[in-house]
């Protein structure tokens, strides 16, 4: 059963953080799912979330997502099949 990322939180979370970046006419070159879940409370009660992005040239996209004070951070690597046009 997969735990909320969120601190200290033991619900189920079924809700599953994504990443998108898209073209001018709205659509997606790539928009992966991360490891990282919330449940159903966290889902609504909002969020303030940082992005730092590290460019690299291995045509995947690498997410980590932590939650302060959990010490912990998912990881998932995945390929971009699209192009930039």
């Amino acid at each position: 059963m997969r735990r909320c990322i969120v601190a200290g939180c033991t619900e189920y979370a079924a809700h599953n953080i994504g990443i998108r970046l898209r073209r001018p006419n709205g659509t997606a070159i790539w928009a992966p799912n991360t490891a990282a879940f919330v449940c159903a409370t966290h889902a609504t009660a909002g969020f303030r979330i940082q992005i730092a992005l590290t460019p690299n040239t291995t045509g995947e996209i690498e997410t980590e997502v932590s939650s302060v004070g959990s010490g912990s951070t998912v990881c998932r690597t995945t390929p971009i099949v699209q192009s930039a046009i």
